[in-house]
C-alpha cells in the first residue's frame, strides 16, 4: 500500500513539475537528518523552484539514506534569505512542535547566501496541497515575530 502511495505522489509530482517549473541546476549539498542520535546524509537529487506558483517555495527530492522509499520529497518555504542564529533560535520551537524540519541551505551557492528553509515531508498527494497552506501560514507568523523583534529594539 505504502509503496503504492510512493508511485502515485511521483507521478503526480513528475507531471506537474516537467515543464511548468524551473528545475535548479548545478550540484547541491546533502541534507542532514538525525535519526536514533546518529547523522544520515540526504543526497540532494533535484531542486524545483516553485516561485511562479507559490513565492517564496521549493521542491526538494532526496535520495533516501534506507533503501525504501528510494525517493523522498520535501516541500520548502524560504523563512529568510539570510540565516542567521538568532533567525534559528526564532524559528526553532514551532518547527520542532510541528514536526518540520528547519534548515540552513544555500539553494543557490553562487550568491554565497545561506537560506533559512522550513522543510515538510511530502508523503501523499493529499499532503502536497495542505503543506502549502501550513507553511504559507507559518511564514506569515514568523514574518510577524521579526517585526516585533526590529521594534523592539529600534524602540531600546
Amino acid at each position: 500500500m505504502h509503496n503504492i502511495a510512493q508511485n502515485d505522489l511521483k507521478s503526480f509530482i513528475k507531471r506537474e513539475f516537467s515543464k511548468n517549473v524551473e528545475k535548479l541546476k548545478g550540484k547541491h549539498t546533502p541534507i542532514s537528518e538525525v535519526v536514533n542520535n546518529v547523522s544520515k546524509l540526504l543526497l540532494v537529487e533535484k531542486i524545483y523552484n516553485l516561485s511562479k506558483k507559490e513565492k517564496y517555495f521549493f521542491l526538494f527530492i532526496v535520495r533516501n539514506y534506507s533503501k525504501q522509499p528510494k525517493l523522498r520529497y520535501f516541500l520548502a518555504i524560504s523563512l529568510a534569505n539570510n540565516s542567521s542564529d538568532l533567525l534559528v533560535q526564532l524559528a526553532r520551537d514551532y518547527a520542532l512542535k510541528s514536526d518540520l524540519k528547519l534548515v540552513q541551505y544555500s539553494i543557490f551557492p553562487k550568491l554565497l547566501r545561506v537560506q533559512l528553509l522550513l522543510l515538510k515531508e511530502v508523503k501523499l498527494i493529499e499532503d502536497y496541497t495542505h503543506s502549502f497552506e501550513k507553511l504559507k501560514i507559518y511564514r506569515k507568523e514568523f514574518r510577524s515575530k521579526l517585526t516585533k523583534v526590529k521594534n523592539l529594539v529600534e524602540n531600546e
